[in-house]
């Protein structure tokens, strides 16, 4: 099948029609900071540190793609690069948004939950990334971004709006937003990938290797965010237990059931099944 990069199927599927229905649904839920939310500090902390690891990401996404605009090989690489632009700096733009507006109702700084959110090791990874779409390189930054970063995180995205649909359902539909837009990213950013590198088995070799590194220090990080989170989240979740008796990590599984290793296996199993399909579509396993 045919993916069709222009512009204007872009402007058709996304802005004129996934906008005008997302914007909707923001509408719908109300953009004021719960009130379960602000009044208990375990929770109102858990809250703007994932936001800030949202931020901490699209920024990252927002300036690689921005470079890989102007690296592009070809114009359908070029037009995909431009409509990743664009999403990264709309889900930027709402995540901090949303960041600023539940740290002015608590009275903090939110560039205090960035600061507190960005480990070195993520930090060093995100410079490589700059590094590496500085040098010119489309095809090892494009792996990187949407391939390493990417691909790792967006099935993590399923979790997140699950966890958050109760307490906030803004952020809840602002992540679903976000995981639409992701999923298209990996998916075209994949097929683009296997396109280059086809028939260069010299190049593929190359990022191959670049991939197999990028992997295991990315494993390295997700492991401690989500022991991270999920730690913090199940201590919320047994607190607020009315909130999300219903909630489930898994298919018949309810988080307040499932014990916290469990939940970080469940969740690690998941990312690792999905990423190693995925680097089999763009020829990289």
């Amino acid at each position: 099948m045919t993916i069709d990069y222009s512009i204007s199927r872009w402007v058709d599927a996304v802005a004129t029609r996934q906008w005008p229905r997302e914007q909707a649904s923001f509408l719908a839920c109300g953009e004021a900071v719960p009130e379960v939310i602000l009044s208990s500090r375990p929770l109102a902390e858990v809250h703007r540190l994932d936001l800030a690891l949202f931020v901490v990401f699209e920024e990252a996404a927002l300036r690689v793609s921005g470079a890989l605009t102007r690296l592009a090989p070809t114009v359908e690489a070029m037009s995909f690069s431009a409509q990743q632009t664009l999403d990264e700096a709309r889900h930027h733009e709402l995540f901090r948004r949303r960041l600023e507006l539940t740290s002015q109702a608590l009275g903090l700084d939110g560039a205090t939950a960035t600061d507190a959110i960005l480990i070195p090791p993520l930090r060093q990874f995100i410079d490589r990334c700059y590094e590496v779409a500085d040098s010119g390189l489309f095809v090892e930054a494009l792996t990187l971004m949407n391939l390493i970063l990417e691909g790792m995180a967006y099935p993590l995205y399923s979790y997140e709006e699950r966890y958050w649909q109760p307490l906030d359902p803004f952020l809840a539909q602002l992540i679903r937003s976000a995981f639409i837009d992701e999923t298209r990213h990996v998916a075209f950013g994949t097929a683009i990938v296997q396109r280059l590198l086809h028939d260069v088995p010299e190049h593929r070799n190359r990022v191959i290797t670049l991939c197999r590194e990028a992997r295991m220090v990315m494993n390295e990080i997700f492991r401690y965010y989500i022991r991270k989170f999920v730690g913090l989240f199940d201590a919320v979740a047994r607190r607020h237990g009315e909130h999300f008796a219903d909630i489930e990590i898994a298919p018949g599984q309810l988080i307040v059931d499932t014990p916290y290793q469990e939940q970080v296996s469940i969740i690690h199993s998941h990312i690792d099944t999905e990423h190693t399909r995925l680097l089999g579509r763009a020829g990289l396993a």
